[in-house]
């Protein structure tokens, strides 16, 4: 065959090999042929009731879910920002912010000062 399009034929095995692996489903996650999904246990559908989610959908991800928001809602130290915390909350924040500015405000002054410094080409 011809080297052109012996490279061709392999790239395009690669590329499609590579979509037809992204494009399969995850049976490991979500089984084979269905919901591997097991009935929920009666520890779980009692804290399913006391949560107030509905019994036909409860499982493991909406106990944990549910448990998310509930968290989120009783966060009296900072209510209206969720579960975490502020970013720019602290003073070191602050620091390293001005630290990161001057160092890379330090190195593109150099390049700056260097590049006005230097002469042309002939």
């Amino acid at each position: 065959m011809n080297k052109p399009i012996v490279v061709a034929v392999s790239v395009l095995a690669v590329f499609f090999s590579a979509t037809t692996a992204a494009v399969m489903p995850a049976y490991a996650q979500y089984g084979v042929g269905g919901s591997v999904i097991g009935a929920p246990t009666e520890a779980q559908l009692q804290e399913c009731e006391d949560l107030g989610i509905d019994r036909a959908i409860c499982t493991e991800n909406q106990i944990a879910a549910k448990r998310r928001i509930i968290a989120v809602q009783n966060n009296v130290d900072n209510p209206d920002k969720g579960s975490g915390t502020n970013y720019f909350s602290g003073n070191e924040t602050w620091v390293y912010i001005g630290v990161l500015a001057a160092i890379f405000g330090g190195v593109a002054a150099a390049f700056f000062f260097r590049g006005r410094g230097a002469t042309p080409p002939s």
